[in-house]
């Protein structure tokens, strides 16, 4: 998400990132700043008394706001070497500055357009740098808010999304070098609290977009914390309503220890859509080939239809039971590629499909696609044979070849290249049967032989974020024993809080083989829904 002229390269969520600075650690730190740079602060709850607010479970879309952009010292525009910083451009570049009240402006009207309730600018907010872009980008977006406002029009109101990269990478300490935030600190909890305090000092408090009365923080990755305290955002919430006067209601990015509010996932313009309880992230696709020092990744949008997938597939969710917060990934982050604002390449065509999109999720409407699946209580795969339920194509670590065993068709397990420890045959079940189940029961059984492999389990993407490898997804269930009888035998599995929204490695479950020499034999596999 981030960039920096060292041309740093880290994943996170198979999105590139990179980040300003270096990460060199120091033995002591500046003291954090007294006083925020904004004067709404300190504030009282009579201050947020008839505040403008969302409510918790009403359908709302906003998306994250990049403004560091600068046509005037071409800073995230062209890059050091003179080449040029951006995949996607926008269509104005003559006015295209954080310093500007117009641009931001001009941004506001079209999210207007574009039927976005409220942004979340993306905030590099270092404690003290406040001559940094951060923070001077902030008091114009606000004067653009408040015209908008003078004109008679409904801007979307305003969140604050961290960027977490500055607790590993933010210039902090003495001669520019960088204090690796501790969570378990009390001077760690104080820094990573400070930088919220100094954006919501720097934003009227009619203007914030709110929960409940509460305003809305998304938190980035938990990993650029040196560590984590399962009480850090206690701490937050603790200190946001002394200061303030209300409590804030934060977002995080799974990978985050301690309770929120909500959770949600960055990488949805790779590959999404990203689906939690309360919030769901689509984007348009992705493209980084402008920033130098990355592998190439390109997610094609294949002239809209990318996004209209994703959003098709959102709207395919029971509107009782899927979330109801959308984040849209991304407004403007032209660098990879990921925008739906008004450019060059794309003209005003994702201003208008999201517009279309989101106007369908605020009026809870269900898509009902062509399939004869969604009204199925079984779904079933054989060899040649899938019906609703399909065996992914053999690649990666999921390889196997058909083969003929007496008069049974069946599969067989390969070699994985990149693991001799495990083998894996990934299954997806049908979108239209899929998307009805998010927290449901199902039962799945598999006929193999009794051969080849010591025992095999389930890994399957389930709606429990304690469970799995990753917030729920790879979630194990069962273990089958081989005993080497030779025979055809069917195993049944009872998968609890389904999700199924391809978090397994783009698929919705798989069958993990271990041991002996790691062979399995299927030759039939059955989904069915719980009664």
């Amino acid at each position: 998400m981030s960039r920096n002229s060292a041309n740093q390269k880290i994943s996170f969520l198979w999105v590139p990132l990179l980040f300003f600075g270096c990460g060199v650690a120091i033995s002591a730190q500046p003291k954090l700043p007294e006083n925020p740079p904004g004067s709404f602060f300190p504030l009282r709850s009579e201050d947020h008394e008839n505040a403008d607010s969302f409510k918790s479970g009403q359908p709302i879309v906003g998306t994250t706001y990049f403004y560091w952009y600068d046509i005037d010292t071409k800073s995230h525009i062209i890059d050091g070497d003179g080449s040029d910083a951006l995949t996607t451009h926008p269509a104005d570049m003559d006015n295209i500055s954080y310093k500007r009240a117009s641009w931001h402006k001009d941004q506001l009207k079209d999210m207007i357009e574009a039927g976005i309730d409220f942004l979340i600018p993306v905030f590099w907010g270092v404690p003290s740098k406040y001559n940094g872009w951060s923070f001077v980008g902030l008091p114009p977006l606000v004067e653009a808010h408040s015209a908008l406002e003078a004109d008679g029009l409904d801007p979307p109101a305003i969140g604050l999304f961290y960027d977490t990269s500055i607790l590993k990478w933010n210039g902090y300490g003495a001669g520019g070098t960088s204090y690796h935030v501790d969570l378990t600190t009390d001077f760690g909890k104080d820094w990573f609290y400070t930088a919220i305090r100094d954006f919501f000092s720097l934003i009227p408090p009619s203007k914030w977009a709110r929960v409940d009365g509460r305003p809305i923080l998304f938190m980035y990755a938990a990993a650029f914390a040196k560590k984590q305290d399962p009480k850090q955002f206690d701490y937050v919430k603790r200190r946001f309503e002394k200061d303030f006067g209300v409590a804030p209601f934060i977002v995080k990015s799974a990978g985050w220890q301690g309770d929120t509010d909500a959770v949600y996932s960055w990488g949805a313009a790779v590959n999404g859509p990203l689906i939690y309880r309360q919030v769901a992230a689509v984007g348009p696709g992705y493209d980084h080939s402008a920033v130098p020092g990355r592998s190439r990744l390109v997610v094609d949008r294949l002239d809209g239809k990318t996004y209209i997938d994703r959003w098709t597939k959102l709207l395919q969710l029971n509107a009782t039971r899927r979330p109801w917060m959308v984040h849209v990934e991304t407004w403007n982050e032209w660098h990879e590629g990921t925008d739906i604002a008004h450019s060059r390449e794309y003209g005003r065509s994702y201003i208008v499909l999201t517009r279309h999109f989101s106007d369908m999720w605020r009026a809870g409407t269900s898509l009902k696609l062509p399939s004869p699946y969604p009204d199925a209580n079984t779904v079933t795969w054989e060899p040649h044979e899938p019906k609703g339920l399909s065996l992914r194509p053999s690649s990666g670590d999921g390889n196997w070849r058909y083969v003929k065993l007496g008069d049974t068709n069946a599969v067989v397990s390969e070699p994985n290249p990149h693991s001799g420890a495990g083998r894996y045959l990934y299954f997806n079940v049908d979108d239209t049967f899929a998307y009805d189940l998010f927290g449901r029961t199902v039962s799945v059984c598999v006929t193999y032989q009794d051969a080849g492999c010591s025992s095999f389990k389930l890994e399957y993407d389930s709606a429990n974020p304690q469970m799995g490898l990753f917030d729920g997804a790879f979630r194990p269930v069962g273990r089958v024993t081989i005993s080497g009888t030779g025979k055809w035998k069917t195993a049944e599995f009872t998968l609890p809080e389904c999700r199924f929204m391809n978090r397994c490695n783009g698929s919705d479950f798989r069958i993990a083989i271990v041991g002996g020499d790691l062979t399995l034999a299927i030759r039939a596999a059955k989904l069915t829904k719980a009664q």
